[in-house]
């Protein structure tokens, strides 16, 4: 009897471990449907199963699911392209259409001129043509200005830091370097060379640039790199540019932060503490101000009814957010009565925070029963990185897959499979609020063994240990007028540097009505 029990009890996970193409046709093009498709290609399926799967694919970019698809397709055309995107040496390739497939900049850096040309004669890729010329030419800038702004800063962005370390760090004259700021890529190019020590040339000649052509972001960049050259009065002007043309709270308030740091001025931490944003900057100034952040609440109204959505549900939550998108502001506040019940707790708060033009921030803590155990520190530690990775939204996924509360990746939770007693049978447990806080704790306490501080773990959890671990020993956390805060800014990876501090000052309530 046991034996019966136990084998029922396997085909019970394997069925839940499955997806069908039925299921498949049963759902709407989006997001999730291309992570269900991702995981049936993985199953045992038909080639003309994984056929039928792949033409209801919503990101035809998304190499993840291209990948598995070319594994399981007899479509030669498809294997072909695969072959021809994993190609090392182009030289070999004789069909144009495998070439341009197979081309990267990167691929061709140690070829010699003759050998590019010889590239150049078989493409039919403008772009890729234009990239090829460009390896080719001196490095100078007499040799690039040939070329469009948009074609030099692609070059620039894509060939690698030993490429650009060894044979593009140039002098380039004002007239050249502003030439450039009509391309949208010139934010990538100033942050590269802001952040790339080594580019020292680079770095003196965008002490030419002129900011008014540019975005925000390129704009504070240029100002970090004349605080490096010790050009404090050029610094700042290049911050409150930034802050004039800030399309975001952060930004702005970023470039306010740091004209009070250049300026030890307390009339910005003043202009700062009127922020409507919660973040590093603004708590900072609270601090330093001795005033309490008041605009956030931690519990709203609720009542007792169950909703029929599930959160859970990836699918659910598109519609939710579909019906978010396509509401005005007034309507989003009728949205949030209709999400008031108790298992819909994230969702309303979501709404609420978009309903006020995010002046008023939800910092609610739903999930406590999953955190049995912890600390206080290492609760909020978990509530912190919850809130900057999903909005506490447990079905939600990005574009690289990663899923749920915290935004575990799936090579991550395959890897912890391995080391927990009980683990899920399918990615699709992940959306799980349970499940997923139990795999990112086991994550965490990995991470704390070498990571001692909390600020540090963030940064890791968003840019991987190795990526931190790599800059924290590069010695780029020093000593300095403008430390911690200008390391923090330098940090290459952006994703890591915007994990707001939890939890607020004073503890609030924002009723509904309000």
């Amino acid at each position: 009897m046991l034996r019966i029990l136990l084998f029922l009890l396997l085909i019970s996970v394997f069925v839940y471990a499955e997806i069908s193409l039925e299921y498949l046709n049963s759902k709407p093009k989006s997001r999730s449907k291309d992570f269900m498709i991702w995981q049936y290609l993985n199953q045992n399926i038909t080639p003309e199963q994984a056929d039928a799967a792949y033409e209801q694919v919503d990101s035809i970019r998304n190499n993840k699911i291209f990948y598995r698809y070319a594994k399981k397709t007899k479509k030669q055309k498809i294997k072909q392209k695969l072959r021809c995107s994993k190609t090392r040496n182009l030289l070999d390739i004789k069909d144009a259409e495998c070439l341009n497939i197979a081309y990267h900049p990167k691929k061709t850096i140690n070829y010699s001129k003759k050998q590019r040309k010889k590239l150049i004669n078989k493409l039919n890729d403008e772009n890729s043509i234009c990239m090829l010329k460009l390896q080719n030419e001196p490095n100078s800038q007499q040799a690039y200005v040939k070329y469009s702004a948009d074609s030099f800063l692609e070059f620039f962005n894509k060939v690698g830091y030993r490429y650009r370390n060894k044979k593009l760090n140039i002098q380039l004259n004002k007239k050249f370097i502003d030439s450039l700021s009509c391309s949208s890529r010139a934010r990538q190019f100033i942050k590269t060379i802001v952040n790339t020590k080594s580019l020292y040339n680079l770095q003196k000649s965008l002490l030419l640039a002129n900011g008014e052509f540019l975005d925000s972001r390129a704009n504070f960049f240029l100002g970090l790199n004349h605080l490096n050259y010790k050009n404090k009065a050029k610094a700042m002007d290049f911050f409150l540019l930034s802050q004039e043309k800030a399309l975001t709270k952060i930004d702005r308030d970023k470039s306010i932060f740091w004209q009070y740091l250049v300026s030890k001025n307390k009339k910005y931490l003043l202009k700062l503490v009127k922020s409507t944003d919660i973040n590093i900057y603004s708590l900072y100034s609270s601090e330093m101000m001795h005033t309490s952040t008041r605009n956030y609440f931690y519990k709203m109204d609720t009542d007792k009814n169950v909703s029929p959505i599930n959160l859970n549900n990836p699918f659910h939550w598109d519609k939710i957010h579909e019906e978010i998108k396509n509401a005005s502001q007034n309507d989003l506040f009728i949205l949030a009565k209709k999400y008031k019940q108790e298992n819909m707790l994230p969702a309303q708060a979501y709404i609420l925070q978009k309903a006020s033009q995010y002046r008023m921030h939800g910092y609610l803590m739903p999930y406590d029963e999953y955190l049995k155990g912890l600390s206080n520190d290492d609760k909020a530690v978990v509530y912190a990185l919850m809130r900057q990775e999903s909005q506490l939204i447990p079905s939600a996924l990005s574009y690289s897959f990663a899923q749920g509360l915290m935004q575990m990746m799936p090579f991550v939770t395959n890897s912890i499979s391995k080391e927990i007693k009980n683990p899920i049978s399918s990615l699709n447990e992940m959306f799980e609020p349970k499940n997923n806080l139990r795999y990112a704790r086991h994550h965490l306490r990995w991470m704390k063994r070498s990571l001692y501080h909390p600020l540090f773990i963030a940064y890791a959890y968003n840019g991987g240990i190795g990526f931190f671990k790599s800059y924290l020993m590069s010695g780029k956390f020093g000593k300095g007028e403008f430390e911690p805060f200008l390391s923090m800014e330098m940090m290459s990876n952006t994703e890591c540097k915007y994990a707001h501090t939890w939890p607020p000052v004073r503890i609030n309530t924002w009723p509904l009505e309000c």
